[in-house]
């Protein structure tokens, strides 16, 4: 036996089920929380990369300096990608950081003669590229930094 609904009837029914199907959706966006990213799963593909260090003394850019090392799957990102180099000569220490899967936030706390504080951050744009920079109080940046993946790293001795 085969049921035959007409075609009027049957447009009813499937605008009753959009309409409640929506409803559900809406329902559940609002009832669920807010989903984050989980700082556990960085966005850094493990490989090659190509730094670039470029220093800044008072808005004036020096002399950049290239760097290649490898990455290798699970490493710690504020050791594979924080590890900026100031170029001054009180010695500065990292703290208050804060990391997301695409980002790494610190301030910094440089004591000697002139006691100063800044900020750094690296921020990927793509699991195969980030710019970084270190700002300090009264001087601004002291060092831009980007990076690009190029390849996988063929041994240990990459």
């Amino acid at each position: 036996m085969t049921c035959f609904i007409p075609f009027a009837q049957r447009r009813g029914c499937v605008v009753t089920s959009r309409a409640v199907a929506f409803a559900l959706i809406v329902l559940a966006a609002l009832v669920s929380p807010p989903s984050r990213a989980d700082p556990g799963d960085f966005g850094a593909m493990p490989g090659l990369w190509k730094t670039v260090m470029t220093p800044v003394d008072h808005g004036r850019r020096g002399k950049p300096v290239k760097a290649w090392h490898c990455v290798d799957e699970g490493a710690d990102p504020w050791l594979a990608f924080a590890s900026i180099s100031i170029p001054v000569l009180d010695p500065c220490r990292r703290t208050d950081p804060h990391r997301g899967s695409t980002a790494l936030a610190w301030t910094l706390d440089c004591v000697g003669t002139s006691p100063t504080h800044g900020r750094g951050r690296v921020d990927f744009d793509s699991a195969e590229h980030y710019t970084a920079s270190v700002t300090l109080q009264d001087r601004g940046d002291v060092v831009q930094v980007e990076g690009r993946r190029y390849a996988a790293c063929t041994s240990p001795s990459d």
